[in-house]
């Protein structure tokens, strides 16, 4: 089998690449060769996916599987997707459950559909008065169309992930934020309550289901009605051997104190009722399949601890700063 893919050198990428690599792929990856070192035992093709001529490196090469682990703007998934299709079996984009307006702000965060989108679209074509952040999700479902035009229903997966984790995340650090500060110990604010749902997706599960070629489009969130924010956290404390004190805090009250959802308390979204909701069965019945949250837990951690340096928090997910925290749970117990 012959793997192309476009990214691999951090993260997702990687995890996609090591996936294949295990199954016994060729591989090949395709990326600017500045985020990273790419994975021993891969062909490194050099470029950068915005420049025709760089794309056309790959021009009339025959691969069985592409996963786009990096798009973001359609006029280039649409280069991309255009030069592959006449060569490729198939094509896995990895697009994001932002696609939908209405999550996670609505219940049924489907029941709008997704955005409309545009195929050839550029940043400068984002559509006047969006609310924050939603550029992103109209970005995405441009490029969703963008390969789906190129290839067809048949050659093509469209992956609307969730909260991605697992080992090597150090871009947007999340979950290791919450093992971090759950192995300083002490007392650990935590937003709402022990049994609230969380459903997280380990990269290295998403790589597997990208790698088995099914078409469709799909949602590829954490698993359903499986796990919490007490498993979360009894998982964080299980891996670092730390018994931190958690000390629950109201919603409410944390947005009332300013405390910024998703960066300052990553996972966090006080509104936001679907935010960990699951339409996962059609990717169920494709194949996909979630390890024990406890092992991504453990599996993160031990990557954090072989870093050459400690370990710190990723700018745009930065946590609560101790002197915040500290605040935070002197003003909570005194309300």
């Amino acid at each position: 089998m012959n793997v192309l893919v476009i990214g691999g050198s951090v993260f997702l990428g990687r995890a996609v690449v090591a996936e294949a690599l295990a199954a016994g792929a060729d591989v090949t990856v395709f990326n600017r060769g500045q985020s990273a070192p790419v994975p021993d035992g891969v062909e490194h093709v050099v470029g950068d996916r915005t420049s025709p001529d760089d794309l056309r490196q790959l021009a009339g090469r025959k691969f069985d599987i592409v996963v786009d682990t990096c798009g973001y703007v359609p006029a280039d998934v649409t280069r991309s997707a255009d030069l592959l299709a006449p060569t490729c079996g198939h094509y896995a984009f990895v697009s994001s459950i932002s696609v939908y307006p209405g999550w996670p702000g609505d219940a049924d965060y489907r029941a709008q559909g997704a955005y409309q989108g545009d195929s050839d679209a550029t940043r400068a074509d984002v559509p006047e008065g969006m609310p924050d952040g939603a550029d992103y999700g109209w970005l995405k479902a441009g490029c969703e169309l963008a390969v789906a035009r190129a290839l067809g229903g048949q050659r093509c997966a469209l992956l609307r992930a969730g909260a991605i984790v697992g080992p090597n995340d150090s871009v947007v650090g999340r979950l290791p934020w919450w093992i971090d500060r759950v192995a300083r110990g002490g007392d650990v604010l935590v937003p709402g309550r022990p049994e609230r749902p969380m459903a997280l997706i380990d990269a290295r599960d998403l790589a597997q289901f990208a790698l088995g070629a099914a078409p469709g489009t799909f949602d590829v969130p954490g698993p359903p009605d499986r796990d919490t924010w007490h498993d979360l956290l009894a998982a964080c404390g299980a891996a670092t051997g730390v018994e931190a004190n958690f000390v629950w805090v109201d919603d409410d009250w944390l947005v009332a104190q300013g405390v910024e959802e998703w960066t300052e308390l990553p996972l966090w979204v006080a509104s936001g009722p679907s935010v960990f909701a699951s339409h996962s069965t059609a990717a169920q019945a494709a194949g996909l399949r979630w390890r024990p949250l406890a092992a991504t837990v453990l599996d993160t951690w031990e990557w954090m601890r072989s870093l050459p340096a400690p370990w710190q928090p990723a700018p745009r997910t930065p946590g609560l700063a101790p002197a915040r925290e500290r605040e935070l749970l002197h003003a909570w117990r005194g309300r």
